[in-house]
């Protein structure tokens, strides 16, 4: 039998049970070398406190964006409870082992049927992790911390398994699955699963017989579908305008808006679409890989539609057509959709599959070439997974404390160009989270538990590790359209944008504007960061009592004014 065929006709049940354990086993631990920071991770502080204040609400009580409308109550009602009864970091940890655990298995059956081969998963996964790193265009990743989105990955990886084996149905109902934990995963993983179905093939289901499950995949998205609409509900049109203008344009633009992508991101991205369209021509005699990379040129054609919609806006602008406020407000609504998340995702899952189906079927007419190009891809998945390691142990802070950059040696840029040296003397980067660390202990063992907090703009961690309020921070943003704005205006207040305030932070305020800041979002305490501040802060000092207990951290009491 050849290569090919033995491909095209997959069994459920090929491999032993302890092969599968062993598979599955291997495709965790690549997991784990590549996504197992120190938590919190860059989502964890954001989605896991959301999760806590969800089965406590009094803690944290008074946050504007924990007391925000939940977009993802399924993620904190099946996974939240565990806060109950765990610390946050425990609480990660449990989470990444359930996520990376089901994604391990969910790729390995994705991996064996298109490629049945033993160890062959192992390879797919870790070229999925290094075309995911190295070659996304937008930000969108599938392996990393504790987010909705992981629940939701597992359940799209068992939606394409279920395409390659020709169950249609089923895939939709995962992807609706999907869309309860992850609204625009699962959804978007549907629309490209509809657009993959008029795409020709003969083996195809009628779609008749597809409509059934297609309201059986809404029907579960539901609990996705309504916190998502319901961020609107009651709000005027032009407050949800300016929301969505403030979301896309100024707070995720990074993710949403294509012609403000890095000119490197969109040309490797490029590189690796063309790629993967001469691999999908190469291999299109495969019927199974066919089908789920009918599903990832789907996810491509949904990419290209945000394009247009970015193009047209730009054109529009340029053109003189409408001033870049107008265009911002009528266009933002559109472009907040991610159409870049699922191309970003699934390019590097069809490149990956389609190179280990192309080795399987090389092996059959050129083995000697196919045995070195096995040996180049397992170089590339491995010089991956230890350059990951190589800047884990340069800086081995949780991505978090790093993601804000708070000090000069806090990003790999510096540290290989020592771009932005420190100055002899300065806090580093990790003496300054050992600081943090410390004042967010005191802040926890020595304030009232309903306290409000002025924060250090560079952070996002402050309700991880001190469990306490604050008045706004960057990336704790609300998703609906009231607390979005609220968010928008006290953080223009709080960190307003002009270079004094970029390099003194907090302290770039007088003692007296500091006062009434704090007071008129009932703050009782300040959190300064001595490292960027310059100037002596007049307001009560509380902790630390020496200096050299603390170098970084100062935490200050808010006069509050007599009560009527």
């Amino acid at each position: 039998m050849s290569a090919s065929a033995a491909i095209e006709t997959p069994s459920p049940g090929r491999g032993s049970l302890q092969l599968a354990v062993f598979e599955i086993a291997w495709i965790f631990l690549i997991f784990f070398l590549f996504a197992g920071s120190l938590p919190p991770d860059v989502g964890e502080s954001h989605y896991l406190v959301k999760a806590k204040h969800y089965w406590q609400p009094t803690w944290c009580v008074g946050d504007l964006f924990l007391e925000s409308h939940d977009a993802h109550g399924m993620f904190s009602w099946t996974f939240g409870w565990v806060t109950r009864f765990c610390s946050l970091s425990a609480t990660a940890w449990i989470g990444r082992l359930v996520i990376w655990l089901g994604l391990a298995w969910s790729w390995r059956r994705l991996s064996w049927v298109v490629a049945p081969r033993p160890l062959v998963s192992l390879l797919s996964a870790g070229l999925m992790l290094f075309f995911l790193r190295n070659f996304h265009v937008a930000g969108e990743w599938i392996v990393g911390g504790v987010e909705a989105k992981g629940f939701a990955y597992v359940l799209v990886f068992l939606a394409l398994e279920a395409i390659a084996r020709n169950q249609w149905r089923a895939a939709l109902l995962l992807a609706g699955a999907a869309g309860a934990f992850h609204v625009l995963v699962g959804g978007w993983t549907a629309v490209a699963i509809g657009l993959a179905w008029p795409m020709p093939a003969g083996d195809r289901p009628r779609l008749s017989s597809l409509l059934p499950a297609a309201a059986g995949g809404l029907i579960l998205a539901l609990p996705g579908i309504v916190p998502a609409i319901a961020l609107n509900w009651g709000v005027p049109k032009d407050v949800a305008g300016e929301a969505a203008r403030i979301y896309v344009f100024e707070r995720l633009n990074h993710h949403l808006v294509y012609h403000l992508f890095p000119p490197l991101f969109i040309s490797r991205f490029q590189i690796l679409l063309i790629a993967w369209a001469a691999l999908v021509w190469a291999l299109r005699r495969e019927p199974l890989l066919g089908r789920v990379e009918r599903v990832v040129a789907g996810a491509v054609a949904i990419a290209f539609v945000g394009l247009l919609i970015d193009q047209v806006f730009v054109l529009l602008v340029n053109a003189a057509q409408m001033t870049a406020l107008a265009a911002q407000l009528t266009f933002a609504p559109a472009m907040r959709f991610y159409w870049f998340r699922m191309s970003d995702s699934l390019v590097p899952v069809g490149v990956s599959l389609a190179i280990v189906v192309g080795l399987l079927r090389l092996e059959s007419s050129r083995p000697a070439l196919a045995a070195w190009l096995q040996v180049v891809a397992i170089l590339v998945a491995g010089a991956n997974l230890a350059d990951v390691g190589f800047w884990r142990f340069k800086q081995r802070l949780p991505p978090a404390i790093l993601q804000p950059r708070p000090t000069a040696d806090s990003w790999p840029r510096s540290w290989l160009s020592q771009e932005h040296p420190a100055e002899p003397g300065a806090v580093t980067a990790e003496q300054w989270y050992r600081d943090w660390q410390a004042v967010c202990r005191w802040v926890a063992t020595q304030t009232s538990a309903d306290a409000m907090f002025l924060t250090p703009r560079e952070q996002q961690t402050f309700k991880w590790y001190a469990g306490r309020a604050e008045v706004v921070n960057w990336k704790d943003i609300p998703q609906d359209a009231r607390g979005l704005v609220e968010w928008k205006k006290r953080y223009d207040e709080v960190y307003p944008r002009d270079h004094d305030h970029n390099r003194h932070d907090l302290a770039a305020f007088s003692d007296a504007a500091l006062v009434a800041l704090a007071q008129k979002y009932r703050a009782q305490y300040i959190v300064v960061d001595h490292t960027r501040a310059e100037r002596r802060i007049g307001l009560p000092l509380l902790y630390p009592s020496f200096r050299e207990e603390n170098r970084s951290f100062g935490v200050y009491r808010v006069p509050q004014p007599p009560q009527p």
